[in-house]
């Protein structure tokens, strides 16, 4: 395991400041956790992360005493040189294409019982000497305060970290109300553009039939999970324009009243996770595609979050980061975006290679789309 004094977590930002850090006990089952944490004998927060594929991957939770007025360490310009791996980079480049191709005539073929899956791809980048990983934290809290800042290390691997800035959040449970702003249809932002005429032009490119359907295949399993859960279940039959690091995204944020106040966090994300916004429809296909042609997304694409001992939670989805190894010394971003019939190739790529560019900033990277992978 890390130092006793180590950082295990932090999630910052808008709605709240989050940490634990030490020896502390943890889990590998969230169901596990919840338990022992609603029982109040050993702590009353747990923080942690769910994997993008619970079945194939590892959860990492560690429970300890609320802290609510941790604050992401300051940020600093890196001295530190990154070099992009340029072998691993070309094979990822293939591989993501290698599915594109594989599963647009499934989508434009009726019948072919696939209608939408989100491909991803990954950036390798190498360092030579050790840096703090909570100092890369930092820098990605004090580069992006208007979405939630994320760190946690792996469980099962001491040494690796997941950290970055998610816009998404994925469920928030306070007694039997809870909310969410599931996230589908992006477009890079223009940077020559003013906010107002950016603004403009991006709901002019999301609001058509490609990403309106994109998005509505989220929300339609959203809702359909959620209903026989929930005495009320409140959303908009259109999307709002959601403004995020680097990129505009179609949301809809949905809100409810459980049926039951004491329902497990453990049980809602069972059956809402891996959703639509990072997996596919129908899910178990684009599982199956997913696994079979990319390498272990591991915690890309999970949550990351906390629940308490009164049965409260607060996840975002584990988005616009990056998997830092210590051990071997490299650190690994990944974006996807959601595929359909309508989809085009290039233009799916420009999209991964502006939510890479978040975190290429943070690693001073170029984030020009026409340079580097």
């Amino acid at each position: 395991m890390s130092e006793p004094n180590s950082v295990r977590f932090r999630l910052s930002g808008p709605s709240c400041g989050v940490g634990l850090d030490g020896a502390l006990p943890c889990f590998t089952d969230l169901r596990e956790a919840e338990e022992t944490v609603r029982a109040g004998l050993l702590g009353d927060l747990v923080v942690g992360s769910v994997p993008f594929d619970p079945r194939t991957g590892t959860p990492s939770f560690y429970l300890g005493r609320r802290d609510t007025e941790t604050a992401a360490p300051a940020g600093t310009e890196w001295t530190e040189t990154f070099s992009p791996d340029l072998a691993f980079n070309d094979i990822a480049i293939a591989e993501y294409l290698r599915l594109i191709d594989n599963v647009l005539p499934l989508l434009r073929t009726p019948g072919s019982g696939l209608d939408k899956i989100v491909v991803a791809r990954s950036e390798r980048f190498t360092y030579t000497e050790p840096f703090d990983p909570v100092r890369m934290y930092g820098r990605i809290a004090e580069l992006y305060p208007h979405v939630h800042s994320y760190f946690v290390e792996h469980l099962e691997t001491p040494g690796v970290f997941t950290m970055g800035a998610s816009p998404e959040l994925f469920l928030k449970k306070r007694g039997e109300r809870i909310s969410m702003t599931p996230l589908a249809g992006t477009v890079p932002s223009d940077p020559e553009l003013s906010e107002s005429g950016d603004r403009a032009r991006a709901r002019t490119e999301l609001f058509t039939e490609k990403y309106l359907g994109e998005h509505r295949h989220l929300v339609d399993f959203m809702v359909k999970v959620l209903a026989p859960l929930c005495s009320e279940l409140i959303y908009s039959d259109e999307p709002e324009l959601v403004a995020a690091p680097g990129v505009w995204h179609l949301g809809t944020p949905i809100s409810g009243r459980l049926l039951d106040s004491d329902a497990r966090v453990a049980d809602l994300v069972a059956v809402l996770h891996p959703s639509p916004a990072v997996c596919g429809v129908p899910q178990s296909a684009s599982l199956r595609l997913i696994n079979d042609y990319e390498s272990a997304r591991n915690y890309y694409g999970g949550l990351i979050g906390w629940l308490d001992s009164d049965g409260d939670c607060e996840f975002y989805m584990a988005l616009r980061g990056l998997e830092l190894d210590t051990r071997a010394g490299h650190l690994t971003l990944r974006a996807g975006g959601g595929v359909v019939a309508g989809s085009r190739v290039d233009i799916e790529f420009a999209e991964t290679s502006a939510k890479l560019a978040t975190m290429r900033r943070v690693l001073g990277m170029p984030t020009d789309l026409s340079v580097g992978t």
